[in-house]
């Protein structure tokens, strides 16, 4: 497997209680926060996602750039990318999504459309020679057709899950605007998953964990970031 370069923010995490056999099947919702900071320049873009299964993680992405107005499609994308990336094809998931564009997106995939991108994106090989994260998503997403799915919900707040994946999003968005410290990102994304999923706080340890998630250095992984900065995608 490819090795990913993971956000500057970035945690994810299992619940102990949750824990089913691989080739299980659950669900995970996808959800992306974006909006003007009124100090930090950087515009965080925050995702999160959580699973049935208790996997959930969260962070954020930013852009120097002046912000380009609607963006959670984009950091939407984003957790889109996380969540395929650490459960497929371990589990058959089922995303949750209130985005027409990405449950469209993920379908085409499924059925080897590589073409099916936001309008605009980068799909060529970056200068580091890796390739692009969409681009890695939309093979895994065919490779493993019959172990994803999509169901398109109306609002993301329809379902405990989405709701759930909206606050880490917003926890992401909050780290990375150093509103909150890492600590406190990861204890209250903790409390909130524990509460909607009503388990226990309890973790399954690092080492335990079957999963894809490449947990190495991000100062060694060189694959591009999913989302280019001059790319405005509404």
């Amino acid at each position: 497997m490819p090795s990913v370069k993971r956000d500057k923010q970035q945690k994810e995490e299992q619940l102990h209680q949750l824990v089913v056999a691989p080739g299980s099947a659950i669900e995970v919702a996808i959800v992306g926060w974006y909006e003007l900071h009124s100090v930090n320049p950087a515009h965080p873009r925050g995702w999160g996602y959580l699973a049935s299964d208790g996997h959930y993680g969260f962070g954020a992405t930013t852009t120097q750039k002046r912000f380009d107005g609607p963006g959670e499609l984009a950091a939407e994308m984003r957790a889109l990318f996380w969540a395929l990336w650490k459960l497929v094809p371990v589990y058959r998931i089922t995303l949750l999504t209130d985005y027409h564009k990405i449950a469209n997106m993920v379908e085409a995939w499924r059925n080897g459309d590589h073409t099916a991108m936001p309008p605009g994106y980068d799909k060529t090989v970056g200068e580091s020679g890796y390739e692009r994260k969409l681009v890695l998503a939309a093979r895994k997403a065919h490779a493993h057709a019959d172990s994803l799915a999509v169901r398109l919900v109306d609002h993301y707040a329809d379902t405990a899950l989405g709701a759930g994946a909206n606050e880490l999003a917003h926890l992401g968005w909050k780290w990375s605007a150093r509103e909150i410290t890492k600590p406190d990102a990861e204890a209250q994304a903790l409390a909130l998953t524990s509460k909607i999923l009503h388990v226990d706080p309890v973790l399954v340890a690092r080492g335990e964990q079957g999963d894809n998630a490449d947990e190495g250095d991000d100062e060694k992984q060189a694959t591009p970031s999913l989302y280019d900065p001059s790319l405005n995608v509404e």
